[in-house]
């Protein structure tokens, strides 16, 4: 009898339930897999067999010419050909190729994948490659966008490129329907093309430009203007200063990295909501900082980034319509914040070290603070402990809420001397939240250390004993340290 039950139980954990959901779910679980992943389900069953000529989308990510991908590329775009004829259903949407290694000689047949795409109404292209470097000319071989692309896509919504180059036959574009364009690494032929590509996309939303330059020049600086009427969210990373001017009268959301906040014209930006500046920042431009948050005056998020040549030590901020601040302060410098006036904010988040102090002429009674110290160290010696008192005692605000976020407890754990010659309590906080690692033996010191911090406490917890990866600020750090440097 137990024996029954026992084959019973496999047979009902080994059910394809999978196979039992509508087409429609599939497709849609389906069409987040590479490509060769979707043709390989063709041999599960009589039903899967073609189910994979009806996946909107053709990913054909990271291969190389040298294993047989190129092949398997033309053989897929072959059959999708056919089954467009016999099967009704059978539409392309997406077109992604992500390539490790470029040369030249493959040029001819990418054109013939990219005529593909455009020849069937393709909305959506993504193009990253990964080009060869020649040592006797010096330079990188980046493939050579084709006139098909450029001269019939105007079914296209989104274009997604990386490490590709216009040359200098591409003097006008024609992208009607575009929504959304992002450029990493793009070469163009022309300092003006830039501004051409954009003319030539009036329905534009957003615009996201990284690392892009001009073959005409021999430092390949390309100088950039920005004034679509269209545009709702832009994003440029660009290691030299090339804006001219940002006047975007319908822009919503920016973010600037590596290039001067004083580009922005603020009257003529009204509508910026979400603003991030990453720059290198000099004393005599605080000022003009702060006057900028101050006239964006529907401006609700704002994040603040510390790079490395550049030191934001001091600043002061007003804004009648500020709901949440993100301060990023991960390299070793001392940051000062004092917020004169925001009676709408309820959030503010730092990241980074413990030289950082705050304070908020007046706060709401819902103002939640938080802080990630992720730095971690072998030992905790008397001087860290001293400065971290100090940055406690600095968060000089009306706390509803604080969330703290530390590398490790036994950076929290003030050991009985200190507590002996230092006076407490350093902080008024009721509430109370900490998300480290720490050992079970040493949970119960750590409570003491927070409550001897804060005698006030009415809500403590402790998140589990976990990597803090699971939380993403291990990656956070080192994102941050990449961004950097």
């Amino acid at each position: 009898m137990a024996g029954k039950r026992a084959k019973k139980r496999v047979k009902t954990t080994s059910e394809d339930r999978i196979s039992k959901l509508p087409d429609a779910i599939i497709l849609h679980i389906l069409s987040f897999l590479p490509t060769k992943d979707v043709v390989q389900t063709c041999v599960l069953s009589k039903r899967w067999k073609l189910l994979w000529y009806s996946v909107p989308k053709l990913l054909f990510c990271d291969f190389s010419h040298k294993n047989g991908s190129c092949k398997f590329v033309d053989n897929c775009l072959r059959l999708r050909k056919k089954g467009m004829k016999s099967i009704p259903d059978s539409v392309i949407t997406n077109f992604k190729l992500r390539m490790h290694f470029y040369e030249r000689k493959m040029a001819c047949r990418l054109d013939r994948w990219l005529a593909f795409a455009v020849k069937n109404k393709i909305k959506s292209i993504e193009l990253d490659m990964r080009c060869q470097y020649t040592r006797k000319r010096g330079h990188n071989k980046f493939y050579c966008l084709p006139k098909t692309l450029i001269a019939d896509g105007s079914y296209l919504t989104d274009l997604n490129l990386c490490r590709v180059e216009f040359d200098s036959s591409c003097q006008s574009f024609s992208f009607p329907s575009l929504k959304s364009l992002s450029l990493s690494a793009v070469r163009f032929a022309d300092s003006d093309m830039l501004d051409n590509l954009l003319l030539g996309s009036p329905s534009l939303e957003k615009l996201s430009l990284s690392g892009c330059g001009s073959t005409s020049t021999a430092d390949h600086k390309l100088l950039i203007h920005v004034r679509n009427s269209t545009l709702k969210v832009l994003e440029i990373n660009q290691r030299w200063d090339l804006v001219e001017k940002i006047e975007l009268i319908n822009l919503e959301s920016l973010i600037l990295i590596y290039v001067s906040f004083d580009k922005i014209n603020p009257c003529a930006c009204k509508a910026i909501r979400n603003l991030t500046l990453t720059c290198e920042w000099g004393e005599e431009e605080l000022s003009l900082l702060e006057y900028l948050i101050s006239n964006l005056s529907v401006l609700q998020h704002l994040t603040l980034n510390n790079c490395c040549k550049g030191m934001l030590k001091h600043i002061e901020i007003s804004s009648e319509s500020l709901e949440s601040l993100n301060l990023n302060n991960f390299l070793d410098y001392e940051m000062t914040v004092r917020i004169e006036s925001a009676p709408k904010l309820a959030s503010i988040c730092y990241k980074g070290n413990i030289k950082f102090s705050i304070s908020m002429a007046e706060s709401s009674d819902t103002l939640t603070g938080t802080f990630i110290i992720p730095i971690q160290r072998r030992d905790y010696d008397i001087i860290w402990f001293i400065n971290l008192m100090n940055f406690f005692l600095n968060l000089n605000c009306s706390w509803n809420r604080v969330h703290l976020h530390v590398g490790s407890a036994e950076a929290l754990i003030l050991p009985e001397d200190v507590k002996r010659v230092c006076r407490s309590p350093l902080v008024n906080w009721e509430d109370l939240r900490v998300l480290t690692q720490c050992k079970l033996e040493r949970e119960s010191d750590l409570r003491d250390a927070l409550q001897w911090i804060s005698p006030s406490l009415k809500t403590l917890s402790i998140a589990e004993r976990a990597s803090l990866d699971r939380f993403g600020i291990s990656s956070w750090c080192c994102s941050l340290h990449d961004e950097y440097y």
